[in-house]
């Protein structure tokens, strides 16, 4: 018998985790963080996972990303074990780390661990490679690819005669960026499936590379700026390389945190679908270091990559207060936009609201659909193939929602909730 524990993600997406009890092993798939956002786009306190009882003896890491990574130093302060994940997800995950902690200190919030806890915590990340064995005590753990950013993993744990399989955030389809997840697995008895777009289909692929780069080269030609503003890391390079398939001949800025998860991405390029392709993008890219450098580059044409992804702040903010009148240029959000965060409450008043501003943007608005999320359909088609006996759903607002349309079809499927989140296998 094993025992699984939801600990967060719970008909939501924010602060991830996962507690797998064999018996004689217990194991953690994820520990992430929830920011809280207000009405105003101001962040509040993070919401962590719930405390997890007893010593942990491994945590598995499906891929850097706050909302799995987040609160993985609180985790670790009381349990000094072991944390598995792909190479290039340790210097990606110290760097949100430690930016998280920067925010929290500008924000006036306090967060439940310091720079002393992430560099401990980071220490001891051990990497694996995919579809290799590791093992904890009497249990087996094989990470495949998923598909999501370089480095993401789907977990298999087998135990007790059982396999679960987690997916983290996962991808089916290629992108410029990274190869889709694995889809040759080994039977399962139990899958825990992320979400986050069981309700819906992405807009095709091809067509909102051909409506970024209709967007930029519009700007261009009225002579105006193209602000795009990205998450740091995925969403930039993915952008970067698009850019570079179509043919970059005008000048290309990268700004903010975009900038070093560019830099450590391509140092582990062997995660990339394309190796080299980073490299031949950037040559192409010049970086800005310093407000003199922002203020000197707007006076002419170009395209700018910034962060953040939903305008929460970084230099996007900066550009957006010096350019919202200027009907030449444009904004283009490349991802979704969380409700309560500027990037929402733009495409949804028109207004880009912060706690310094209250700007009417006269500016084009785009949002494009670049998401590395699985869609319904291929999601679907992934648990077909699969044919797990139990399906856990999390990580999405419509969990529920998607495990009884599951259960229609003849799954055994449930999405926990936080009265009912302790299931045996």
């Amino acid at each position: 018998m094993i025992q699984l524990s939801f600990l967060g993600a719970m008909s939501a997406v924010g602060a991830s985790g996962v507690l797998v009890d064999t018996g004689s092993e217990k194991i953690v798939l994820d520990y992430g963080a929830k920011i809280q956002n207000e009405g105003s786009g101001r962040k509040g306190q993070p919401q962590f996972p719930l405390h997890v009882d007893g010593k942990v003896d491994a945590i598995c890491l499906s891929h850097c990303h706050l909302d799995h990574s987040g609160g993985l130093p609180i985790l670790f302060k009381d349990n000094r074990c072991p944390i598995y994940a792909v190479d290039v997800a340790k210097p990606l995950t110290q760097m949100l780390l430690h930016d998280s902690l920067k925010i929290s200190k500008m924000e006036g919030t306090t967060l439940p661990f310091n720079k002393v806890d992430v560099r401990k915590t980071v220490k001891n990340f051990f990497p694996v490679e995919y579809k290799k064995v590791v093992k904890v005590h009497n249990a087996k753990i094989v990470n495949y690819d998923a598909g999501h950013i370089p480095g993401s993993m789907m977990t298999s744990i087998r135990a007790n005669g059982k396999n679960i399989l987690y997916t983290g955030d996962m991808n089916i389809e290629a992108t410029m960026l990274v190869k889709g997840a694995d889809t040759k697995l080994p039977k399962v008895d139990a899958l825990i499936t992320e979400c986050t777009y069981s309700n819906r289909d992405h807009i095709d692929r091809k067509r909102e590379e051909k409506t970024l780069v209709r967007l930029v080269n519009s700007t261009l030609a009225n002579d105006g700026i193209a602000v795009v503003s990205c998450f740091a890391i995925g969403r930039t390079q993915e952008i970067l390389l698009i850019l570079d398939k179509y043919g970059i001949d005008y000048s290309l800025y990268m700004d903010g945190m975009s900038r070093k998860a560019t830099t450590i991405i391509n140092r582990f390029n062997n995660r990339l679908n394309n190796p080299k392709s980073l490299d031949k993008a950037l040559k192409k890219v010049k970086y800005v270091n310093s407000q003199r450098e922002r203020k000197k580059i707007i006076k002419q044409p170009c395209v700018i990559l910034t962060t953040s992804g939903m305008l929460n702040g970084g230099p996007v903010a900066w550009y957006i207060k010096q350019l919202h009148n200027n009907r030449d240029s444009s904004l283009l959000l490349t991802g979704y936009q969380v409700e309560g965060t500027p990037g929402r409450i733009l495409m949804e008043t028109g207004k880009y609201i912060n706690e310094e501003v209250d700007l009417d943007l006269r500016m084009l608005v785009r949002r494009l659909d670049f998401s590395s999320h699985v869609g319904r359909t291929q999601l679907l088609d992934f648990i077909n193939r699969l044919q797990p006996k139990q399906i856990f759903c999390v990580h999405g607002d419509h969990t529920e929602e998607f495990a009884r349309e599951l259960q229609d079809k003849g799954f055994n499927a449930v999405a926990p909730v936080a009265n009912n989140r302790i299931f045996r296998i």
